[in-house]
């Protein structure tokens, strides 16, 4: 029998589950590994090759930042730094101030994941006294940190290089970033036009503008510690993972966080999800999965229409699985492959696939798209201005929306320019 089918069948099998039983892929995907070690067991297919596809390094790298994200988080210094930078701006520039506080929040160091459950917390009420829609504003805020994810210091960066220097590529994200901050500037221009953003119910005047408490000893010191991170991983060349752990601990010790309470803000569930579609994907790889995968996309594209394909591949996965989880680790493994084969530029397909994972995580059965929500779901007369069965429709139109922008960008050869 062919095992390289077998097991991109069992990681099919794994998504599937995992969306329809609410089960982690990950988990699913380390079960259904050793299933496969044991009823095909080989010089190449053993334990030690599951075990294998758990990668050390990237889970240091993974916990480590979100450990020390989950300590300046908790003691607030990242909403109050937040609230700070959108109280000084006019009440028409808050869409774009909430696109930057995104972007920069994210490629500090947290990546997206964190950042995308506090924007709505900030951009709703914010939105609602100033008078804006806060589903655009939250929407665009979002934005901003989905376009800040793969900057060097992010452990969903971390997640991407590990994945292209097993193909031998250049595992710099940074061209990636920049094709992800365009791809969500148009996007967010398109949404404020459609929102008819310009339209404010009610302009906030000088007199409202919030109060805000000034940043405690804690608060300095954490922002302290966000600098010393960038410039010890930027500059000095650090291990991103362990200066987070370096510097969250150091937090921890001088009272400016709680340990117990920061290692519960580390995304353990994620961690889990990708680092066991690790283990299946090594499998698949041994196995000859990958060539299998690759051959199957090689007949539906060719030069020019491998980028958009691979990009809508990757949103119409992300709809019902994560891109980090399971997007990333499944399809970045055969860019290499696929790029040989057609001509093209290999990281220019990573790039698809990443942006794809990424802006297509708007609907509402992503977490996302269930944030924003929520948060305005718990507004006054939010069924009245805001009913949740048109939010529900709008959500997946902004991801569809976000995915024909990146099909006809990758289609006139947009990324090409910067890749």
């Amino acid at each position: 029998m062919n095992v390289g089918l077998i097991s991109l069948l069992a990681l099919i099998i794994a998504i599937v589950l995992g969306f329809t039983r609410k089960a982690n892929v990950g988990i699913l995907s380390i079960g259904f590994a050793m299933v496969i070690t044991i009823l095909f067991k080989s010089d190449t297919i053993t334990t030690k090759a599951v075990i294998s596809g758990f990668s050390t390094s990237l889970f240091i790298q993974m916990v480590g930042v979100t450990y020390l994200f989950a300590i300046i988080n908790g003691n607030g210094t990242l909403e109050l730094m937040a609230k700070k930078i959108v109280n000084r701006v006019p009440v028409h520039a808050i869409p774009v101030a909430m696109f930057f506080i995104g972007m920069v929040l994210s490629a500090v160091g947290p990546g997206s994941i964190p950042c995308l459950a506090i924007i709505p917390v900030i951009a709703i009420p914010l939105s609602i006294s100033a008078g804006i829609n806060p589903i655009m504003v939250s929407i665009i805020g979002d934005m901003g940190a989905m376009a800040g994810r793969m900057s060097p210091l992010t452990p969903e960066a971390a997640v991407v290089r590990s994945l292209m220097e097993a193909q031998g590529m250049e595992a710099d994200t940074v061209p990636i970033m920049l094709c992800t901050a365009i791809t969500a500037v148009v996007s967010s221009v398109l949404i404020y036009i459609c929102y008819k953003g310009w339209q404010v119910d009610k302009p906030k005047t000088a007199n409202e503008k919030d109060v805000l408490p000034k940043f405690n000893w804690q608060q300095l010191l954490s922002l302290l510690g966000l600098i010393l991170l960038a410039v010890g991983v930027l500059a000095l060349k650090w291990n991103v993972g362990l200066t987070g752990f370096f510097i969250g601990s150091v937090l921890n010790v001088i009272g400016c966080g709680q340990d117990k309470k920061a290692v519960s803000g580390v995304p353990w569930n994620v961690i889990l999800m990708v680092l066991g579609v690790g283990m299946l994907m090594n499998i698949i790889s041994l196995s000859g999965g990958i060539d299998i995968l690759v051959s199957m996309l090689e007949s539906l594209m060719g030069a020019k229409s491998a980028a958009p394909i691979m990009a809508l591949t990757a949103g119409i996965m992300s709809f019902f699985s994560s891109g980090l989880g399971v997007v990333f680790p499944t399809l970045v493994p055969v860019c290499g492959g696929l790029a040989s084969g057609l001509g093209i530029d290999g990281v220019q397909l990573v790039a698809m696939v990443v942006i794809g994972g990424t802006i297509a995580g708007y609907t509402p059965i992503s977490t996302t798209g269930a944030l924003i929500m929520a948060g305005v779901a718990q507004q006054p007369d939010s069924e009245t201005r805001f009913p949740q069965n048109k939010m529900f429709v709008e959500l997946f139109a902004v991801s569809a929306l976000n995915l024909v922008v990146l099909a006809v960008m990758a289609l006139c050869g947009i990324y090409t320019l910067i890749i």
